[in-house]
């Protein structure tokens, strides 16, 4: 397998720049973070990643939830939240978007790789039992 790409979608510059040195230095290859939900949607388009970081409050008029929303339906790419918040309504909404996991911003270089290896893992497993259940055949 080659190495896994993560796309960052974070409208505050200076974070976006720290996880792509921390997801560089664990490993993985970066695409070009972009700061709006339009973009993101735009981004894991053409770019096909294996995984999104999206922060959840962004710039523009489409939030990470909707972004999330609208790249689940319509790939299968893993995403995982990235918030500055730990509860409320903001992450009871949230989860109506199926993310992979959250980080709670300052995001530390152990949880980062935690959770997308996680994120990773799960969706390959995802991925594998689909494929078991595709080829498995019915008997009636």
């Amino acid at each position: 397998m080659g190495q896994k790409t993560v796309l960052i979608v974070e409208d505050d510059g200076i974070l976006a720049i720290h996880l792509r040195n921390m997801l560089v230095g664990l490993g993985y290859g970066v695409s070009e973070p972009v700061a709006t939900g339009e973009a993101a949607i735009a981004a894991v388009a053409a770019e096909r990643p294996d995984l999104v970081l999206m922060d959840i409050q962004l710039a523009g008029m489409m939030d990470g939830i909707t972004a999330a929303g609208s790249i689940h339906s319509a790939t299968d790419v893993p995403i995982v939240f990235l918030t500055g918040y730990s509860q409320g309504p903001l992450l009871q909404r949230a989860r109506t978007a199926a993310p992979y996991g959250y980080l709670i911003k300052p995001v530390s270089r152990h949880e980062l790789a935690a959770t997308i290896e996680t994120a990773l893992n799960t969706r390959s497993t995802v991925s594998s039992g689909e494929a078991r259940i595709g080829i498995t055949p019915f008997i009636g």
